[in-house]
């Protein structure tokens, strides 16, 4: 009787002590989390407005940015975070510029095979004619699967003096 209560409390222990496995997709995953607007002074004493763009994300494989865009010694870098900006001009947003990235390399993991965290994203504003931007956003990983495509809310840009 002593041997079958061990064993359930043994099967108990493995069943409930191993580490539940999570199920995610392959396609990599974004969601918009914050953006700040803040001033940087570059190195010539001027004043640089600066936005960080914050978010969150998720691959299951684990396969984000490109051992190139890491390693200084290869030439061949790969953007892998596109945003597209737009500007607001009476109502109406039009696309008005696109910045690329480049996402450090990541090392799949030993005891999980999907990576998740949070990015920021720092962008330069140079002479704007509007007061309202917004921005779409989406990273790749290594396979070129494209992530969902996130925005970020209308922004008015603050002026500083």
């Amino acid at each position: 009787m002593k041997n079958i209560g061990f064993a359930i409390l043994l099967i108990s222990i493995l069943f409930f002590g191993c580490e539940k496995t999570e199920d995610y997709s392959e396609i990599p995953s974004i969601s918009f989390k914050d953006f700040n607007f803040d001033i940087e002074i570059i190195s010539s004493g001027f004043e640089n407005q600066v936005g960080f763009l914050s978010f969150d994300f998720i691959d299951g494989n684990g396969d984000i940015g490109f051992y190139g865009n890491s390693d200084s010694i290869i030439s061949e870098e790969i953007p892998d975070i596109f945003i597209f900006e737009y500007t607001k001009t009476n109502g109406i947003f039009y696309i008005t510029d696109t910045i690329e990235y480049l996402l450090p390399y990541f090392e799949e993991g030993v005891y999980r095979k999907y990576i998740k965290g949070e990015m920021e994203v720092k962008l330069y504003f140079i002479n704007r004619d509007t007061d309202t931007i917004k921005y779409d956003f989406q990273i790749m990983d290594r396979e070129y699967h494209l992530s969902n495509i996130e925005s970020t809310p209308e922004l008015v840009v603050p002026e500083w003096n």
